[in-house]
This record gives structure tokens, sequence and C-alpha cells, in this order.
């Protein structure tokens, strides 16, 4: 508004009816934008500066901090949720239902009332206090504050959600007591569960390893007892040939019983395949397989003995899948088949 008027003025000045009147109007026109122009970047750079340290404070904040959606899907989630609970944003986006499950079994149901409760409006500063596992299993005592976050013009984007670590509160407080012979009970019956668990997944890996050795001893014997039926008699090639025919025979006969495997690899992974399918619906059966015997650890070399192919083509195998999976060159495929 200011160029225009300042435009119009010298418009109607009578120099401006000259060439040299003109040629001041617009110099002087230019010099009040310049006078603007260096305003809005001195404003801009000081609206920068101030984006730089919010972003320094809430990457940078003790408390565990999250922005929930009004579907309470994370927006946005602070990178101190590594020191409190040692896992990493990335990993709860690529997982959203991790959150959950790091709360204690008793308490989850209060903690999503409370979420429930905030994001409708129910019920204005929330506040519940909860456990959660961390990643190596030890248990926290955590407080969550929450309240509505809204933008200048008032419209509402979420609820933010404060979490800190009150675990050595409580015990200056006395509130964590010793555990009782019913939970010493419970513990050691989940750790023997968990035991059990481990022991039957490395008698499975076990089974599969010996499997593909004695897959790769066969396919090696064969390979050369063909290389040296070229070198020897004729007479004696068709009894070579007579044993290779029972190898080979042998090899048909004792196909690998994928279902029996499946069977006793949900005992280990309750659910695996289900999950995995309904996030994957178009791998295929081949596909999951690999998946499963990934999952269990085996190695390249292994792979390879186990479904009867080189160890070119089991990595080339790899390769595939984890462009089926979406996956990146820095993510870890065990890592990530783990998280399903």
């Amino acid at each position: 508004m200011l160029g225009r008027s300042l435009k119009l003025k010298y418009m109607n000045h009578p120099l401006s009816q000259t060439p040299e009147g003109r040629m001041q109007a617009l110099e002087n026109e230019l010099s009040v934008l310049r006078e603007k122009n260096y305003f809005l970047e001195t404003d801009l750079k000081k609206v920068h500066a101030e984006k730089e340290t919010y972003q320094l404070i809430a990457d940078y904040a003790c408390d565990w901090e999250l922005l929930l959606d009004a579907k309470a899907g994370f927006n946005w989630i602070s990178p101190s949720s590594n020191d409190l609970t040692g896992f990493t944003p990335d990993e709860f986006f690529k997982n959203p239902s991790l959150f959950y499950e790091l709360i204690y079994q008793e308490d989850e149901q209060e903690v999503r009332r409370c979420i429930h409760d905030s994001i409708g409006f129910m019920q204005v500063g929330q506040s519940v206090e909860f456990r959660i596992w961390t990643k190596t299993k030890q248990l926290r005592w955590c407080e969550m504050n929450s309240r509505a976050v809204f933008d200048k013009r008032g419209n509402y984007l979420g609820q933010r959600c404060s979490i800190r670590d009150i675990t050595r509160l409580k015990t200056a407080l006395g509130h964590i007591r010793e555990i009782t012979e019913s939970q010493v009970w419970e513990t050691k019956a989940k750790q023997r569960y968990r035991d059990e668990l481990a022991s039957k997944e490395r008698e499975l890996v076990t089974s599969l390893i010996r499997l593909a050795q004695k897959s790769e001893l066969i396919s090696y014997v064969r390979k050369n007892l063909m290389v040296i039926k070229t070198t020897i008699p004729a007479p004696m090639q068709l009894k070579v040939t007579a044993v290779i025919e029972k190898i080979e025979e042998h090899q048909r006969l004792q196909l690998f019983n994928w279902e029996e495997f499946k069977f006793h690899f949900e005992k280990v992974h309750q659910g695996f395949f289900t999950r995995l399918n309904g996030r994957f619906p178009k791998l295929t059966a081949k596909d999951q397989r690999l998946c499963a015997y990934i999952l269990l650890g085996l190695s390249t070399k292994e792979l390879a003995g186990l479904t009867n192919v080189t160890a070119e083509s089991a990595e080339i195998g790899r390769i595939r899948l984890r462009r089926k999976l979406g996956l990146n060159r820095i993510d870890n495929l065990t890592n990530f088949l783990q998280g399903i």
C-alpha cells in the first residue's frame, strides 16, 4: 500500500510527466521497496532462529513428549523416548502398537481411557500414572499429563502428552513395595515359559540346520558322482548312474514338510504368519517360508542348503524379499521381522 500511494503521488507530481521525473519516482519507489524487503528478511531470520530454538528445546526435552492427532495416532515423538524406553521415535512410527505393548498389562486400560477422554474433551488436564517395560526389560513408573493443542486460528490439532520417569520418586515415597510371593511365582512361571519357548526355537533351528547340511551333502555327492561318471569305463557308468538315480529319488521323497514345520513354528512365534499376511498380503508362500527361516537366524549358506539352491541364489532371494517388504539398505531384515 505504501509503494502504491507513493507511485500515485509521484505520478500526479508535475515532474513525473517528464522522463527525469518518472525516473526519480521509480527510484523513490524502489528505495521504499528495498527498505520493506530489508525488514521482511530481518523478520524471516528471527522466525528461523526461533524455530531452531524451539526445535532444540523439543529435541532435548527431559520428558518424553508426544503429539497425538484426533484419532490417537502419533504426529510427533521426541528423541527422549530412547532415554526412557530404549526405543527410538522411528521404532514407534514403524510399529504404532509398540507404545501400548510396553505398558504393564494391568495399567494399559487406564492409559487408553486417559488418552480417549483427553482427545474427546471428556476431561481437561488429564494425568495418569502407569508402569512400562523398557527395551532391556526394566520396570519403570511413569506419569503422563496431556493437554489440547490449537493453532493460531483456534483449530484443534490434537493432544500433547508429556511422560516423565517417576520411579525414583515412587521409591522415595515408599510406594514401590517388595514383590509378594504370588508375584514371585508369577515371574518364575513367565521365565519358565520364556525358557521353554527359547528351547523349542533352538530345537527348531537345530533341526533345520541339520536338514540343510544333509541336503547340501547329498547335492555335493551327486555333483561329484556326475563328474566321476565321465571318467570311468562304460560298465561302471551304469552303476554310477543307478546310484545317482537313487539319490535323486531320495531327494524327491524326502521333501521338507512345510505344514509340520509351520505348526511347530507357530508354537514359538504365535500369530506371526497372520500378522505377516495382514501387512503384506502379496507375499507368496515361498516368501513366507523365507521370512520364517530368516527370523530363526539361519545364515545365507544354511538357507541355500535348505532350499537346495546356490548361496548366490539364496542371497538374491533375500534382496528380493527386502524389496517386497519396502526396506531400505540401512534396515536390518531380521530386526524388522522380529517387530512384526
